[in-house]
């Protein structure tokens, strides 16, 4: 199984980065990766959500449906990866958040494997979202 976990403090309070950060709709905008951010259905703790990348350096487009658990009282969120999986079997998503000196410490916690047709081992996964991540989380 794939894993990786990358944390980042950020200058902001806990409740605040909760809120932000669970603004599906807002991610188009606040994640430099992602074209489009469609809520698609709401219900009162979680979200299902489909996401679209920008193009990437061959030309692709990326696109795929999850959804998000939120739990506010403990501040995390998880997540799973819908449809289409591929190229993973399986994805989770784990963000949790904790007061720090500097504001809150946000940590993503990604669980996975990948699809035996899948170009890239898990390995090679793990190192680019280790790279990506890292870029993202800066918000």
């Amino acid at each position: 199984m794939g894993y990786t976990k990358n944390s980042i403090a950020l200058h902001a309070p806990i409740d605040v980065v909760f809120e932000i950060t669970n603004q599906i709709e807002n991610w188009k905008d606040l994640f430099s990766e992602y074209a489009e951010s469609t809520v698609l259905e709401r219900g009162e703790n979680w979200i299902r959500f489909r996401l679209t990348t920008h193009p990437n350096e061959d030309g692709k487009v990326y696109s795929w449906q999850s959804r998000r658990f939120i739990d506010k009282d403990n501040y995390q969120a998880t997540a799973e990866r819908e449809d289409p999986k591929f190229p993973f079997a399986s994805m989770r998503i784990k963000w949790t958040y904790e007061p720090a000196p500097e504001g809150t410490l946000m940590t993503w916690i990604q669980e996975f494997t990948m699809d035996p047709a899948a170009s890239l081992s898990e390995q090679q996964m793990e190192d680019y979202l280790n790279r990506t991540t890292k870029d993202q989380q800066i918000i």
